[in-house]
């Protein structure tokens, strides 16, 4: 990465798909993250060039083996129509949605096979909007519900940073004692706070910000929610 001082307009998906994909060196990955850190138009472009590899994969992972009695080229060219439409429905599907929001039904989360012990989910919060707060909280409570009714392991953590942080705050009572709730009867869900949106509220405001006391803080919303998609968490939008 060159030392120019607009550096953001000149990272390229390239590097951002090669910070993604572990292809770069510690100089330049602890570069970004501070990039990142301080541009959230950028840390999105990332949350979304990562949803759409995610995707992507998905969608030619899921192509099935071809059939016995079936020679391998033609096996072959029927797969790869069939890959490219599902990528390109994924892709429009993104594209026309944003970002998966939190009232996707359950049952179309990542389910669990014997391969895999145990789900993570990551919710983001970037919105103030109380009835959407709780329809997230809704949705968090019936996918504990459902994971624990199947004894099926799942742990959700959610992070707020931007306008997301009122709902951790405790300006409403009734998200309070929703979250308050979740948290006294599932130790499996957990929330965050971002400390750079709450220091940035003080200096532009000269307000503090009173979490929830079941709230935890975190350096940067943004970052935690990069290295979680990183390390393989789905991604839903609250």
């Amino acid at each position: 990465m060159t030392d120019s001082t607009d550096k953001k307009s000149h990272v390229s998906d390239e590097l951002l798909n090669s910070f993604i994909d572990h292809q770069i060196t510690n100089e330049e990955r602890q570069e970004l993250l501070a990039l990142l850190n301080r541009d959230e138009t950028l840390a999105n472009r990332v949350c979304e060039l990562q949803r759409i590899k995610q995707l992507t994969q998905l969608a030619y992972d899921d192509i099935p083996a071809p059939a016995g009695n079936e020679q391998p080229d033609i096996a072959r060219k029927r797969q790869f129509p069939m890959a490219a439409s599902i990528a390109i429905f994924s892709l429009g599907l993104l594209l026309g949605l944003g970002m998966m929001q939190i009232n996707t039904r359950v049952d179309l989360l990542p389910s669990l096979s014997a391969a895999h012990a145990q789900t993570k989910v990551l919710v983001h919060l970037t919105s103030a909007d109380v009835d959407a707060g709780l329809n997230t909280l809704d949705n968090i409570q019936q996918m504990l519900q459902e994971y624990a009714a199947n004894q099926q392991s799942v742990v959700i953590e959610v992070v707020a940073n931007g306008n997301g942080i009122k709902l951790l705050s405790n300006s409403n009572r009734d998200i309070a004692r929703r979250i308050a709730a979740l948290t006294e009867w599932h130790d499996n869900v957990s929330f965050a706070a971002c400390k750079n949106t709450i220091d940035q509220i003080k200096i532009t405001n000269g307000r503090d910000i009173q979490l929830i006391p079941q709230v935890k803080l975190i350096d940067s919303g943004i970052v935690n929610v990069i290295k979680r998609q990183q390390q393989g968490w789905t991604y839903i939008r609250g």
